[in-house]
């Protein structure tokens, strides 16, 4: 039951004038949270419409280098949440990402209408976080260190110990959020900064504040039960899905609101290749409940427009998003799949120096556009012959040549000693080479472990925590997040690219994440200082007009209007300067229901084809590497001018900028 905390410490500062000086926000008590990581201040705004915006920010424990757990509020989020009376100017602030059993030192920002702002503080006492599972008690294999190289400070643990799924932690190894729909299941992840669970056909979504609710009933679409992971997709939450006819071969995409925007029947997809290729199909493909793919998690390459699936049992197969059509197949050759011509003809070779992955799980897309997956090592189990075996578990990394169908190992990190999951695990990139590395599954029954491990862009481990485990309870998969500067809006966030064309190859977009470490256009604007911006929001909408805001001494404009294509906004720009972080914005975005703007942040750093934010001799050199090479999805950001080329116009590019920066 909630109660009321009497306040520890008050201050109160006006930082700058206008508004600020006849307005106020006062801080009247607390009220505990539904775990001891969550809190409301009270708050009253006097007048009640001279309130824009209300952050909060919580002090980082003595010692620790981790950015601080914050949150924005627009006030039209707090309202239309039941959290601001506009008549009383009475307020509801939830916050969220606190220590247990301490006093938090939290920071409050008021921003007004006219954009001036107060500033205010309150200690928020918690009490312990009380559980059997070992979050409280990891072996500290290595402790945090003082290096702020790492991109990311929290990590989201997708657990099933203990009816909290799932579990976010600092990097110091300090619980800051539990779940709170008391729904235990691997089969959880965050998007649109709500976590999404799952119970066997049901879907809930929980806020961060500790609300939750039933989002959707999937068992009228023929869904029996979600398994394994929630992962990004194209334009929603992708999802692993069983069926009466299908037992782990399924695939959705959900939208935020838990509409199903498209499915993907692997059992079908894989059954029509063999047939046209003159296989039977039954040799290998089995009904339910035969477990023969095994599908453990998927992920969308934006660059080709491509859905990759993880068959523990077989390979990594990618798909074309729109079409279902098989683009190509990696996996060990020694399996059971090898054997159907039908198959082999879209398998990958591997490169110099590559291991094929065996029963991988966690796959993603990295900054640079290869893909990343956690391989585990271990052979199928219900398909003969069973393939290889390993004796140790490796994050690797590959680069896809589509054109000579080679697979690549570009990257693995291999501990020491060596470890070995043979089952769950995973591996993901944050900013470009910052790595989260996950051991599920280590020892044997009733002597069980998981170990989470970070590696900063240089390949130095940062941190390193062991936690006893009943097998993949604990993390089954573990995910990097930003709990730093997250902004909440009742508007659902758009997928951000820049996008350039490379003439007749086509189009290639550059990721802009909207929080987070923001994404670099490294390609050229030529003479003019060309940029292209494009939103894909989850439904059409209609906007007002766009601006930019240029940072760093820099310069930008927009060209021309906005083109509005049903739910895509494209903003073109000019005049844009070199080495600085922009904020493309889109004014009066409305989606039937909402109204609000929304901006969009763009690096932009000619040469900085790592997308580190830095150009120095890794550029080059991966630069030249690529010359005389056809511009593909995998190699873009190494055309630099932009001219469907890779040749010695862009190497002297990225060497004349060596030594640039974002700030």
């Amino acid at each position: 039951m909630k109660h009321l905390i009497p306040i520890i410490a008050l201050a109160l500062l006006t930082v700058s004038p206008n508004r600020a000086d006849a307005a106020s926000v006062i801080i009247n008590g607390q009220t505990a949270g539904p775990t001891p990581f969550i809190a409301q201040l009270q708050l009253t705004a006097n007048p009640p419409a001279s309130i824009k915006s209300i952050k909060f920010q919580i002090a980082p424990k003595t010692g620790s280098v981790t950015r601080p757990v914050s949150g924005t509020y627009p006030i039209q989020y707090l309202q239309k949440r039941g959290y601001f009376n506009s008549q009383t100017g009475a307020i509801l602030l939830p916050v969220f990402g606190l220590y247990a059993n301490s006093t938090n030192t939290v920071t409050l920002t008021y921003t007004f209408t006219d954009n001036s702002v107060q500033m205010g503080t309150a200690m928020v006492s918690t009490p312990a976080f009380n559980t059997t599972c070992s979050y409280n008690t990891p072996t500290v294999v290595q402790a945090r260190t003082a290096s702020t190289a790492l991109s990311y400070d929290y990590i989201i643990l997708k657990n099933t110990c203990g009816n909290f799924s799932p579990i976010i932690i600092d990097t110091d190894g300090q619980v800051r959020w539990v779940g709170t729909a008391g729904v235990t299941s691997l089969a959880s992840g965050l998007f649109q900064n709500s976590i999404y669970i799952a119970n066997g056909a049901l879907l809930y979504r929980m806020e961060l504040d500790g609300t939750f609710a039933l989002l959707k009933d999937y068992s009228s679409a023929g869904v029996m039960d979600f398994h394994h992971n929630i992962d990004t997709g194209k334009r929603g939450m992708l999802l692993d899905v069983d069926t009466a006819a299908q037992t782990e071969a399924v695939n959705m995409e959900l939208d935020g609101l838990g509409n199903i925007l498209k499915t993907w029947n692997l059992a079908d997809i894989i059954t029509a290749a063999m047939t046209a290729g003159g296989d039977n199909a039954s040799l290998f493909v089995k009904p339910a409940p035969t477990d023969w793919f095994h599908n453990n998690a998927t992920t969308y390459k934006r660059s080709d427009d491509s859905l990759l699936v993880s068959s523990r049992e077989n390979f990594v197969i990618a798909l074309d998003y729109e079409t279902a059509a098989i683009k190509w197949i990696l996996g060990d050759p020694t399996k059971q799949w090898h054997q159907f011509p039908s198959l082999v003809a879209f398998a990958l070779t591997a490169g110099a120096n590559t291991l094929y992955p065996i029963g991988e799980h966690a796959l993603s897309i990295t900054k640079d556009d290869n893909l990343l997956l956690f391989d585990n090592g271990k052979s199928s189990l219900n398909h003969t012959p069973t393939g290889a075996d390993r004796t140790y578990s490796a994050p690797r990394k590959y680069q896809i040549n589509t054109q000579s169908k080679v697979a690549t190992e570009v990257w693995h990190y291999l501990s020491n000693p060596a470890l070995y999951s043979a089952f769950c695990s995973s591996v993901y990139e944050d900013n470009p080479l910052n790595y989260l590395v996950d051991y599920t599954f280590l020892g044997t029954q009733g002597n069980m472990s998981t170990e989470v491990l970070g590696l900063d862009a240089s390949g130095n481990k940062i941190f390193h925590y062991r936690y006893a485990a009943l097998g993949c309870d604990i993390a089954w998969n573990a995910f990097p997040i930003h709990f730093e500067q997250v902004s909440f809006t009742t508007l659902a966030p758009p997928v951000a690219v820049s996008r350039k064309t490379h003439g007749v190859n086509g189009s290639f977009d550059i990721p802009l994440p909207l929080t987070g470490n923001v994404g670099v256009e490294c390609r050229s604007g030529n003479a003019n200082g060309d940029y292209q911006m494009v939103a894909t929001f989850a439904v059409p909408v209609t906007i007002t007009s766009a601006t930019v805001t240029p940072a760093n001494g820099g310069t930008a404009a927009v060209a021309g209007v906005p083109v509005v294509s049903g739910n895509q906004v494209t903003v073109n720009l000019t005049n844009v300067s070199n080495a600085q972080i922009l904020a493309v914005n889109l004014i009066g975005v409305n989606d039937g229901s909402t109204t609000e703007n929304v901006s969009v942040p763009m690096g932009v750093l000619i040469g900085d084809v790592t997308g580190n934010r830095t150009v120095n001799s890794s550029d080059v050199s991966a630069t030249k590497a690529q010359s005389g090479q056809t511009v593909t999805a995998s190699n873009f950001r190494h055309d630099a001018i932009v001219d469907n080329a890779i040749n010695s116009t862009d190497l002297a590019l990225v060497k004349s900028k060596t030594g640039t920066a974002i700030p």
